[in-house]
């Protein structure tokens, strides 16, 4: 009887200890967020809580897709200093450079400062166009990438449930709208 008894603790044991392993695998991110070194400048960072996974791949270039989850303090643009954050983790200082990919409802930015590839994926509301994007969001916006949805804090606002309707509106002056329909005709006729 004792040397059953040492088995059937010795199997109640194992069964525990992967069940205490598989519940910490769970909370365990699986992809850290980077670590962004940019040195401070005299601009304040916005901290920018993100979704704990990236998105990779997907035609969003190269590296990790951070998605930003909750509003931040400002609209963030082009030359923004960022700290990404999730509920156990921060990343550092770092900052957005360029639009990598234009969606009806997303930006996506490339985040300069991390030693690997990483972007940010913004909500357009949430989120501030040079005039020539803008007017790009505005002309095309029909023709571009209807998915990801919305951001799930617009999902029920009456302007995002007509799929035929653009709830976006820029301020671009009438006097720029002829320069920017060039340079967007050179940029598309090139590549």
């Amino acid at each position: 009887m004792p040397a059953e008894r040492k088995k059937r603790a010795k199997r109640d044991g194992a069964a525990i200890s992967e069940t205490s392993r598989s519940i910490s695998a769970k909370k365990r991110q699986p992809y850290p967020l980077p670590s962004l070194s940019l040195p401070p400048t005299n601009n304040t960072a916005i901290n920018v809580k993100v979704l704990p996974l990236p998105i990779v791949g997907k035609g969003l270039g190269r590296g990790l897709t951070w998605t930003v989850d909750e509003r931040p303090t400002e609209q963030l643009r082009k030359g923004t200093s960022v700290k990404l954050f999730t509920d156990v983790q921060t990343s550092g200082i770092g900052r957005l450079s360029v639009v990598s990919d234009l969606r009806r409802h997303w930006v996506t930015f490339i985040v300069v400062g991390a030693a690997q590839p990483c972007n940010l994926r913004v909500p357009i509301p949430w989120a501030t166009l040079e005039d020539l994007e803008s007017y790009t969001h505005q002309r095309h916006y029909f023709s571009l990438a209807i998915l990801p949805p919305p951001h799930h804090s617009f999902t029920n606002r009456s302007a995002f449930l007509n799929a035929d309707d653009n709830p976006y509106e820029f301020d671009i002056e009438e006097t720029d709208l002829p320069s920017f329909s060039t340079r967007l005709e050179t940029i598309t006729n090139d590549y």
